[in-house]
């Protein structure tokens, strides 16, 4: 075993190792706290074994034990944390001595946090303390935790005198790590005492602030001890409202809003002290409630904060189910706790204090439904359902209510399958009822995903003008909610954008002033959310390639290059190379053939597979067939014959690459053409396939077929545009004196 203490004087090779884990143990605990990053932490843990290293053992148990306590899943974290005692128990010597000490000292902590489940025992908590009591004792360790954690547990069972026994013996100890003017200690401290003798604890509290040179009728937001100071005039405040000196608590409420801020308390205050203390500000009070209930498991613990919103719910609607669901909830808590801990403590509190002066309750239906309330996430979202939902605009993937968070995770992963939805018919079932989810949920991030995807199948399937109106609908959703809408999701339509207006330009049912909006929506969507400014740039030179406006393609162009030096970190230039490359490969061929080679150097090997293939084709236009022809189709047999190994790479430039006297082109053209998905952006490779078979191959059926289909397209881009520029171009450039182009489409 390797001791913390030796790491120093390991040699080059096992220092190289543990510093790898050391490493890999500071990524895992930034990872979100989810059942994943148990399941890392486990392979971890093995590592560590394996490197005989139990200083990091000890540190992933903690921090799976962190995550377990942070989901509210209180058995399992205790488990984690008796797995914890006894790494220190087997090997605490090997570990860093500051280490070993602040997790022994967790206890108190942990043991307030665990006894507020009903679900683990009040024996497994105190088995849990004699572990620690024992290391501590061996260890001649701070000793007042473990005092913290039984009077913890005496408080649960309702036994008064051993309650105070054990806070006198920690005030005894005089330990450095347990203040009495400490502001966190005090928190842990005065509760338990106000729950057998409220006035002691208010007479207590009034002592330490003097001590702390506190003054509740004068707060200084400014002072540098301002943080510390408001968790306890809050808590001093809630005294007054528990002995009835209502206006008291009202003065210190009234100066924290002045000088804190509701928003601020509501973050940072303690439920059920904050919440009846802003009882009569009801604004202020509601802002706490709700930030509570998003934090609430709604799984029978917290039972104190569940009846501090339940109060609070009453009072603004007597008659109302949010209410009357929330104090169900609480009773059956409180009941659980008193039979966990034979006592009535936890139901008289509610009824001399929590219910005191409200109306006769009333009990919604659904508390008798025992399939729907004995679902604990069932439960929890139609407690949200009756009051919190309805009340809040929108709610983000990054801070959903943890009560039901793995539905939203379930929900957003179902709007995936739009992408795979078989039929147009099942996505647009699928999408109206993802819609209406979202709804339920108040779901940001899926109001934006639906239309999105909805909207990405569509243009798949050749389905341009319901790729364009979901995408406009994904542009509101996202500039209306943009705060609550993850970066990371809303780049997935900065991605596209340019991709739908190149299908949108492309599409002759799209009309000018939808495609001008797309646009001119998105120009306003990124004022907002800050994204890269060269797509929108890249938009205007995919209308201006299209309409042959040469002077608008080269001043976007020269707009684009500076667009890209500034927001290199924001998007991949190599991406938005390949279209600058499409976009003035006839044009500026020239420039394109630069553009391509700077691919070359910076592109991954599919970036450099498709700007590769266009210099093939760019040489083969200047003369050089032959040669263009071998490199090209060199490269295409290095990927098997995959088209689509050259990525965004249009088919007809690869088809015309490759074509040479002698070459046979028919399994090329047949790859092509199963690729196409009958989008009218499909023009070129149809009028190059058709073009290639009627020289090629003039019995084959689809030489005709793809002509035809050619010349409808290009009329109806006339008729939209208002000439005959696409016509004539691709008549003269693929069908020249083919007098059947456009006859009978």
């Amino acid at each position: 075993m390797i001791a913390y203490s030796e790491i120093a004087t390991l040699d080059a090779e096992q220092h190289e190792r543990i510093q790898s884990l050391f490493e890999r143990s500071s990524a895992i605990w930034d990872l979100p706290e989810d059942e994943g990053k148990l399941e890392v932490w486990d392979e971890f843990i093995e590592d560590c074994e394996r490197a005989e290293f139990p200083h990091l053992i000890a540190s992933a148990r903690f921090g799976q034990y962190t995550t377990l306590v942070k989901a509210g899943l209180a058995v399992r974290a205790l488990d984690a944390y008796v797995r914890l005692m006894q790494v220190i128990h087997r090997h605490g010597d090997l570990i860093a001595p500051e280490n070993v000490g602040r997790m022994l000292n967790s206890i108190a902590t942990a043991s307030m946090t665990l006894v507020d489940d009903p679900a683990v025992s009040l024996e497994q908590i105190a088995r849990a303390i004699d572990l620690v009591e024992q290391q501590i004792r061996q260890r001649g360790a701070d000793i007042v935790g473990v005092y913290v954690a039984r009077a913890v547990v005496s408080a649960a069972k309702g036994d008064a005198d051993a309650t105070f026994d054990w806070i006198q013996r920690w005030r005894s100890e005089n330990s450095v790590e347990w203040r009495p003017d400490d502001s966190g200690v005090i928190q842990m401290e005065l509760p338990l005492v106000a729950r057998f003798d409220l006035p002691r604890a208010t007479e207590t509290l009034e002592q330490r602030l003097r001590m702390l040179e506190i003054d509740p009728g004068q707060l200084d937001a400014t002072r540098s001890d301002a943080e510390n100071a408001t968790p306890l005039l809050i808590l001093l405040a809630f005294f007054y409202v528990r002995a009835g000196r209502r206006s008291d608590a009202n003065l210190i409420a009234d100066q924290l809003l002045a000088g804190i801020g509701a928003s601020r308390l509501a973050r940072d205050g303690v439920a059920e002290f904050l919440i009846p203390v802003l009882e009569e500000r009801p604004e202020a009070a509601l802002e706490a409630v709700d930030h509570t209930l998003r934090n609430l498991h709604l799984d029978g613990s917290d039972w104190e904060a569940t009846a501090a919103t339940a109060r609070n719910r009453i009072l603004a609607d007597p008659a109302g189910d949010e209410g009357g669901l929330l104090r169900a909830l609480a009773e059956e808590a409180a009941a659980s706790l008193d039979r966990r801990g034979g006592t009535d403590v936890h139901s008289r509190e509610l009824d001399e204090f929590w219910w005191a002066g409200l109306p006769a309750p009333t009990r919604p239906e659904v508390v008798d439904d025992e399939e729907a309330w004995g679902d604990v996430e069932e439960r929890a979202e139609t407690i949200l359902a009756s009051g919190w939902l309805p009340r809040t605009a929108s709610v983000s993937m990054e801070e959903p209510p943890i009560s039901i968070k793995h539905r939203y995770v379930a929900h957003l992963g179902a709007t995936m399958d739009l992408l795979s939805a078989e039929t147009s018919q099942d996505a647009d079932a699928l999408a109206a009822s993802l819609s209406a989810r979202s709804e339920q949920l108040k779901c940001a991030t899926t109001r934006y995903c639906v239309p999105l995807l909805h909207g990405l199948r569509a243009g798949q399937q050749g389905d341009i003008a319901t790729l364009v109106r979901d995408f406009r609908a994904a542009q509101v959703e996202l500039r209306n909610d943009s705060d609550a809408i993850e970066d990371s999701i809303a780049a997935i339509g900065e991605r596209f954008f340019a991709v739908t207006v190149d299908q949108a330009v492309a599409a002759p049912d799209v009309t000018w002033p939808e495609i001008e909006e797309l646009i001119e929506a998105e120009v306003r969507l990124r004022a907002v959310t800050g994204g890269p400014t060269a797509h929108l740039t890249l938009a205007r030179a995919e209308v201006a390639a299209h309409r042959g406006d040469t002077a608008s393609l080269r001043s976007a162009l020269e707009q684009l290059g500076v667009q890209l030096e500034a927001e290199s970190r924001m998007l991949d230039r190599v991406t938005v190379d390949l279209e600058v490359v499409r976009l003035t490969a006839f044009a500026a061929p020239a420039f394109a053939a630069a553009t391509a080679r700077r691919i070359l150097a910076d592109g991954d090997a599919e970036q450099v597979r498709a700007a590769t293939a266009w210099l093939c084709w760019l040489d083969a236009r200047s003369g050089d067939r032959a040669a263009a022809s071998a490199e090209l189709s060199r490269i295409l047999e290095s990927v098997d014959g995959d088209v689509d190994a050259f990525g965004p790479l249009p088919g007809w430039v690869l088809l015309e690459g490759i074509a040479a006297p002698g070459v046979e082109l028919g399994p090329l053209i047949d790859a092509l053409l199963a690729d196409v998905d009958e989008s009218p952006s499909d023009l070129m490779i149809f009028a190059a396939c058709g073009s290639a078979l009627l020289a090629t191959a003039p019995d084959d059926p689809r030489g005709p077929d793809l002509r035809a289909r050619a010349a409808d397209i290009t009329r109806r881009l006339d008729a939209r545009n208002g000439d005959d520029r696409w016509s004539t171009w691709v008549r003269e450039r693929w069908f020249a004196g083919d007098a059947s182009f456009g006859a009978s489409a």
